[in-house]
């Protein structure tokens, strides 16, 4: 059983019926702050620490794809080993590519229906977005995504990692091509026409690392059984009656083990479908300071979104219920929404931590 402190809820979220938006500006894009990160990532050897707390609140959007990479410790922060040690994994994946996409590559049964699951994944990949429309944007998804299945035999591809490369592929292509991240679309769609392919392949080789790097530390929650999922959706219930009781007998009520399908489907995402993509870009500067405690968070994140829509809940029935959770308003919201529920999530990570 976890232990309880005790907390004052009313102080800590929105208790209306009807959750409204802060309206409040974000301050990731401060000149100050962003004068600090660059001081941090200008030092020979960069101090992660300090990285990973200025980080938790905002990375500015110039600089998302070098302190992502820090983040997940992909580039060294040693500013002098970078360039070597970055090369030798884009070697290492471009080899993979060699072996695993070769011309006249012949599949057996089993792969050509993991290839067949992952094209028709790639497409319904946030599709009113030029970005992922484009052709060439989806044939490296998939590359992708295929080798992560080779790789990972334990687990393989699972529906949802698609939206996790996503992140990463709009990040990484964006210090080459110029991206509306609002509306996720190619402000001239021209410029990747006309990139080096040599950056282009850079670019794939980042993505597939940084997502090997993500989910390394829970690869329990997509094999067969999905055992981490388990001991997160029981963590979650018991969270959740703690917090707030009515909530948590009402939904278990209406919807029992419905409940765990929703929270599966928004957890396998890394809860990427719960918001806007920016507001995804945002939720992920966060995730990746947590490190190893990324997933916790997004335990205490669902339950604070909950929470904020306690009262109205409380009020529907079953199929109002489904409605409202199959087209949650997080969608709606800004980045000031999102920064407030982390802060919230944050106090009750910190107020369950100690068992």
């Amino acid at each position: 059983m976890l232990s309880i402190q005790k907390v004052n809820i009313a102080t800590l979220y929105n208790r209306n019926e009807e959750y409204k938006s802060c309206n409040r500006e974000t301050d990731r894009e401060d000149g100050s702050k962003i004068q600090k990160f660059k001081e941090l990532l200008h030092q020979n050897i960069i101090p992660i620490n300090e990285l990973l707390h200025l980080a938790w609140s905002g990375v500015p959007s110039e600089l998302r794809s070098t302190v992502w990479r820090l983040l997940l410790k992909y580039q060294s922060p040693n500013r002098d080993a970078n360039f070597t040690i970055i090369e030798r994994k884009r070697s290492v994946y471009f080899g993979m590519c060699d072996i695993y996409f070769a011309k006249n590559q012949q599949y057996d049964e089993r792969e050509k229906k993991i290839l067949k699951q992952i094209s028709e994944d790639v497409k319904r990949t946030i599709p009113d977005s030029s970005v992922f429309r484009n052709l060439q944007i989806q044939t490296l998804l998939e590359r992708i995504l295929f080798i992560w299945n080779i790789r990972n035999p334990a687990c393989g591809y699972v529906q949802g990692m698609n939206d996790i490369v996503a992140p990463f592929l709009v990040v990484f292509l964006s210090d080459y091509v110029d991206i509306d991240t609002t509306k996720l679309q190619f402000i001239n769609e021209k410029q990747l026409n006309h990139l080096d392919q040599r950056l282009i392949r850079q670019v794939e080789a980042d993505s597939y690392w940084c997502l090997c790097k993500l989910l390394e530390s829970v690869l329990d929650n997509y094999t067969n059984s999905q055992p981490g999922l388990i001991r997160f959706y029981n963590k979650f219930k018991e969270i959740l009656q703690a917090l707030d009781k009515k909530l948590y007998e009402h939904l278990t009520t209406s919807l029992s083990m419905e409940l765990y399908a929703f929270i599966f489907k928004w957890s396998t995402c890394m809860l990427l479908r719960m918001f806007q993509f920016e507001v995804g870009l945002r939720l992920f500067d966060t995730l990746l300071a947590e490190e190893n405690n990324y997933f916790e968070l997004c335990l205490f994140i669902i339950i604070s979104i909950l929470m904020k829509f306690s009262l109205k809940i409380q009020k529907l029935q079953y199929d109002e219920i489904m409605i409202l959770l199959e087209k949650i308003p997080t969608r709606e919201w800004s980045e000031s929404d999102l920064s407030l529920c982390l802060s919230e999530a944050y106090a009750y990570q910190r107020i369950f931590s100690k068992k």
